[in-house]
């Protein structure tokens, strides 16, 4: 991975923000309004109140609910957005004494949405009432037989709203004010737990794991709910997750997205040998044996999916690749982790790929993109696909395993009209001097987390003075000199430590880390190379 590092003027902002130096390089180095640097500072974690009227009408059809002695019915999503959603949700209506049941359907057998055959079974129950959450824009055949069986349904959902959606009520961003523009699913079931109960912090915990899961922008809302969530899961207010954690692990949104969420996703994913809808009991449940008894395994599944993954990339690697566009299938790959493999074989070789599984009698891929590629767009047309998904950077797709080779072959004549960049694009770090690696301005840059993507957030030193080195197994840890009690550098690698006694440049992420009593200024290393871009 190579870095382009920017020489910030950290002067002007210094005096005018009154901030350090680090934060104030890395803010230099961002394209950021005032507005945004505005918000950025702010170290509020109080959240909004919604006053939109759809969240009054499902707030008090849930009353009506509860007093009529209805059952009510969450049909939730097998992501980790989906999986907060729908415990959300199954906890609020807990909480007002309803009976309610919940599914979350198989990512592969069933597929994404509420379906026509889970309202009819949901009908048979005797539930009068269902709930989307993390779904239901699109569920129109679903939706349109529940009102026939004369359910009534609220659709809460925040993806993209394509024509009018057959409900009761819609809660949705679009039609709550602009702070909440960017919520995820289990953002938008979130405001109506505020609504009926005020602030309960596990709920807020739950709902900044789905919204870093998902990937939202972190402002307005999201950056209150998230920065609120991360302080009620640090207390021990979603018990649940802290197993997930390795230990001596900060809880902040990095830990979370590359800890928490991807063994959440695994059981989806492994729905072979697990069962996505055993999640949502598991975040609720606040018994430690319980607890530690479920985190084990699915610590088992997460492992059995980076090993399948694994395989999958090793024999993907094997294969012939020198297309533009690599088109691969082999009898070995697992459907589930089709999409993993994709984006590592991406970054890999710096070209879009798709990854083929059989499933039934089609041929089912995932395939993943890099900048300045639409992938979307690129697969609009074609006429082979018997199934078809996605946004720019990620598609889902089906073919019949008859028209395979045609549809290789059509990718391949498409690209020969297109020119896809030469190099990945350099990603930015802001240069600064080894005396601002300290703990309080490694502190004060830490204190703008959520970092969002707009923001600059690693660091070059240029010439780090080099002490020592030492390596533990897949870890390397480098101890670096400056006048104020020096730094580490952590390097996550599977080789064996090189003395290194002239290093140009150390490109990494900043942190402080808290083990036991030990505190510590920390540098993540991500290369130790860089273009100047001064």
């Amino acid at each position: 991975m190579s870095y382009r590092v920017i020489i910030p003027d950290t002067g002007e902002l210094m005096e005018q923000w009154n901030i350090p130096a680090l934060p104030a390089a890395a803010i230099g180095a961002s394209d950021l309004s005032e507005e945004q640097i505005r918000e950025l500072l702010d170290p509020s974690e109080t959240m909004h109140d919604s006053c939109c009227e759809a969240l009054d009408k499902v707030c008090r059809r849930l009353m009506k609910a509860k007093a009529d002695g209805e059952k009510v019915f969450t049909a939730g999503d097998y992501d980790a957005d989906g999986i907060c959603s729908t415990a959300l949700m199954k906890d609020i209506l807990d909480r007002l004494g309803i009976v309610n049941g919940y599914y979350i359907p198989d990512r592969f057998k069933e597929g994404y949405g509420l379906s026509e055959a889970t309202v009819k079974l949901a009908h048979e129950k005797g539930y009068t009432l269902i709930i989307t959450v993390d779904n239901g824009v699109k569920c129109f055949g679903a939706l349109t037989l529940a009102k026939q069986l004369g359910m009534d349904v609220i659709v809460t959902d925040h993806h993209t709203i394509e024509e009018e959606v057959p409900c009761d009520i819609l809660l949705h961003p679009d039609v709550m004010e602009p702070e909440f523009a960017n919520l995820s699913g289990a953002g938008v079931v979130l405001e109506i737990s505020r609504k009926l109960f005020g602030e309960i912090p596990m709920h807020t915990a739950i709902a900044a794991i789905a919204l870093i899961g998902d990937v939202m922008p972190v402002w307005h809302e999201n950056r209150r709910i998230i920065r609120s969530g991360l302080r009620a899961i640090e207390h021990g207010e979603l018990p649940a997750v802290l197993p997930l954690l390795r230990r001596g692990s900060t809880v902040d949104e990095m830990t979370v997205s590359f800890q928490i969420v991807p063994k959440l996703n695994s059981v989806a994913r492994m729905n072979d040998t697990s069962n996505v809808n055993t999640l949502v009991p598991f975040l609720l449940c606040r018994r430690q044996d319980q607890i530690e008894h479920y985190a084990s395994q699915l610590e088992r599944v997460n492992s059995a999916r980076r090993r399948r993954s694994d395989t999958m990339v090793k024999r993907a690697l094997e294969l012939e690749a020198e297309d533009s566009f690599p088109v691969i299938f082999d009898e070995t790959f697992f459907e589930g982790v089709s999409g993993i493999a994709a984006g590592r074989l991406a970054r890999t070789w710096n070209k879009p790929v798709l990854v083929f599984a059989r499933h039934d009698d089609l041929l089912k891929g995932s395939g993943r993109s890099i900048e300045g590629f639409d992938m979307y767009s690129f697969f609009s047309g074609f006429e082979e696909l018997e199934q078809f998904g996605g946004h720019t950077g990620a598609v889902g797709i089906a073919v019949k395993e008859s028209r395979f080779e045609e549809f290789q072959a059509h990718v391949q004549s498409r690209m020969r009209e297109i020119r896809l960049p030469e190099n990945p694009p350099a990603d930015r770090a802001f240069l600064t001097d080894a005396e601002h690696l300290t703990f309080g301005e490694v502190s004060a840059l830490e204190a703008l987390r959520p970092f969002p993507k707009e923001l600059v957030s690693v660091c070059a030193v240029r010439r780090p003075a080099l002490r020592a080195v030492n390596a533990y197994d897949r870890v390397i840890r480098y101890q670096f000199a400056n006048s104020c009690g020096g730094y580490e550098g952590v390097q996550f690698t599977a080789g064996k430590a090189e003395p290194m006694r002239d290093i140009p440049w150390l490109i990494g992420s900043p942190s402080v880390s808290r083990f036991r009593d030990r505190v510590r200024v920390e540098i993540r290393i991500e290369a130790f190379d860089a273009e100047n871009d001064g």
